[in-house]
């Protein structure tokens, strides 16, 4: 998981919408955050190397986030769709 994170630390860091946030690997999953809360998190996927995500919506619950791709597809897509880095509160 060490190197799964350091990799995911080091894509998040090349890109503006994701650098200002922290990534930190909780058991098996990976939990990006701001402040110390989380909002969006990388699951494994049943195939070797492919991530599922869920964001948390409205602070209220995790919400299935309908793709999965390898770590650094799934880091991409939450820049890209940056209403999933945030919820309002």
């Amino acid at each position: 998981m060490k190197r799964i994170l350091k990799a995911a630390v080091r894509f998040a860091q090349s890109d503006p919408h994701l650098a200002k946030f922290e990534i930190s690997a909780q058991g098996n999953e990976l939990h990006l955050s701001k402040d110390g809360e989380s909002f969006a998190r990388l699951l494994p996927a049943e195939k070797a190397d492919l991530w599922r995500m869920e964001y948390f919506h409205q602070e209220e619950r995790w919400e299935h986030i309908d793709f999965t791709g390898t770590l650094e597809e799934c880091l991409a897509f939450l820049a890209e769709n940056t209403h999933y880095l945030f919820w309002e509160g």
